[in-house]
């Protein structure tokens, strides 16, 4: 990984979102660095609770080639953030999409679930956690994402 792109994150992960995307924004010049320097930058915004900006970053680093890793991280992010927006059909399809693309991708069914909750889908939504539950005991995965899930267990409507 670029180093610059390492002060990027460190700078993101201090809560200096503006200096990181301006680094960020400078690396997206080139051809290189620019799809992963978009997904940082969409990584910025959410993490700052601008979801409407990250929402826009994901998908243009979505339209650069990203591949991998960070492929599977664009589209959670966006599929995460447009169920936060209100989106739900849109957010649906993109999980519905995620766990058929990456099946070992067990942190993505929770947000399924929520999603699935948001658009009224209330026993569709419980299946789908007592079927991650009883074919995916708690993994790093999900243990990654125990705060967000923690939150959102106590408010649903969130």
């Amino acid at each position: 990984m670029d180093s610059k792109i390492q002060t990027a994150i460190a700078l993101r992960s201090s809560g200096e979102y503006t200096k990181s995307r301006a680094l960020l924004r400078e690396l997206a010049v080139n051809p290189h660095l620019k799809a992963e320097a978009l997904l940082h930058i969409a990584w910025s915004y959410d993490n700052e609770g601008l979801e409407d900006s990250a929402a826009k970053y994901y998908l243009a680093a979505l339209e650069e080639g990203l591949e991998g890793d960070n492929q599977f991280e664009a589209k959670f992010g966006l599929a995460c953030t447009w169920r936060c927006l209100g989106k739900y059909a849109l957010a649906k399809e993109a999980f519905k999409e995620i766990i058929r693309d990456y099946p070992n991708a067990s942190e993505a069914i929770p947000f399924y679930a929520l999603c699935l909750h948001n658009l009224g889908e209330h026993d569709r939504a419980m299946a789908v956690m007592l079927e991650l539950i009883a074919n995916h005991p708690p993994t790093l995965g999900i243990q990654r994402y125990a705060r967000a899930l923690k939150f959102y267990a106590h408010n649903l409507r969130a």
